[in-house]
């Protein structure tokens, strides 16, 4: 039978003295309070320095440490010490934080997991930095290389200026170190400059457009590159909220979203062009903007010779999703076009 977690915590905290507890209680949000309490706070409390606090702290640690190599409470904690460490050495000995305490999912609480790390003496914490995330590792050498590693791969990719895929910044990268993927991608999962696109199918820096679409034209882009054929503006606005709601669960924020902003930046957007009744599409995909005759003027211009009704047809609807007959009414705009003695079109000249 697995061992109580939480119980076992609280077992521990018996055993030191009231005060000792207390205060180890609140700074790591150990009873009713999800989060744990700075040593200010809790050193204005009770009238001491937050030095003293911190103390107070390390010297809690140390008994409980004594108390547990010399009760009954050692086996249980050897079970404890062993998963933790199982785990870290399965993602190459570092591992971001937050990360580690979700993948130990028998605990009832992040706080009892993150509490209990900090008993672990073959376990070391690597505070949080502009940087990088908090993370523990099992070897100083190990945190030095992912260190370096993120850090080689941050470099690369500012030249790069766009994320990759997964299998092949692996392939390019990860094999070169000698390590597997999941010790690979925990060692850049450390780094707060890099991070997976929603899907999870590519990755690159966090400013990267693909990865954190910021921005309503960032978001649009996205999920048409994403479904790769032009879309309505309503399938859009639907896919962009949908979008949301993913970045929230990532990035702990709130997205609002109306429709009409979503319309109003692919009308008046230049990398956005409107293909069909209410559909878009992207314009890097070799689509020109403007009306059907527009584009009728485009293809001819393209052309040295005069082409028929049917080429002409076969080439607009290669720009546009529309009726075959909205193009021939086009064609009928005799200020603009020619149609000679064998049928075909051309520009008619000013």
């Amino acid at each position: 039978m697995e061992t109580d977690y939480k119980d076992f915590v609280q077992k521990i905290l018996k055993e030191i003295p009231e005060r000792t507890r207390k205060i180890l209680s609140r700074r790591f949000g150990l009873e009713k309070k999800e989060k744990g309490e700075t040593l200010e706070v809790i050193g204005k409390s009770y009238n001491i320095t937050r030095e003293r606090v911190r103390q107070i702290e390390r010297d809690g640690f140390k008994k409980i440490k004594k108390i547990i190599n010399s009760s009954d409470l050692k086996k249980d904690f050897e079970k404890i010490k062993t998963i933790f460490e199982k785990k870290i050495k399965q993602f190459g000995g570092v591992k971001k934080e937050e990360e580690l305490i979700s993948e130990i999912n028998f605990f009832q609480s992040k706080n009892q997991a993150f509490f209990l790390l900090n008993l672990i003496d073959t376990l070391k914490r690597e505070k949080a930095d502009n940087d990088f995330y908090a993370f523990w590792y099992n070897d100083p050498k190990k945190a030095v290389l992912a260190k370096k590693i993120a850090n080689e791969f941050v470099e690369e990719f500012k030249k790069r200026k766009e994320p990759d895929s997964i299998e092949n910044v692996f392939k390019n990268f990860g094999k070169k170190e000698n390590l597997n993927k999941e010790e690979f991608f925990s060692y850049l999962e450390i780094s707060r400059r890099i991070s997976r696109s929603i899907d999870g199918k590519k990755i690159g820096l966090v400013d990267f457009s693909e990865i954190n679409p910021k921005t309503v034209k960032d978001k649009i882009v996205l999920v048409l590159n994403e479904n790769k054929k032009p879309l309505h503006f309503r399938e859009i606005t639907d896919l962009i909220f949908s979008l949301n709601k993913d970045l929230e669960k990532r990035d702990s924020r709130s997205f609002s979203l109306h429709p009409q902003t979503v319309h109003n930046e692919l009308i008046r957007g230049g990398d956005f062009v409107l293909v069909g009744r209410g559909l878009y599409a992207l314009k890097d995909w070799g689509y020109n903007p403007g009306r059907v005759k527009d584009v009728i003027k485009g293809i001819l211009n393209s052309f040295d010779e005069p082409l028929t009704k049917e080429q002409i047809t076969e080439e607009v609807l290669k720009q546009r999703m529309v009726k075959k007959s909205t193009i021939f009414l086009g064609l009928q705009d005799k200020k603009i076009f020619d149609k000679n003695e064998e049928g075909k079109y051309k520009i008619r000249e000013a």
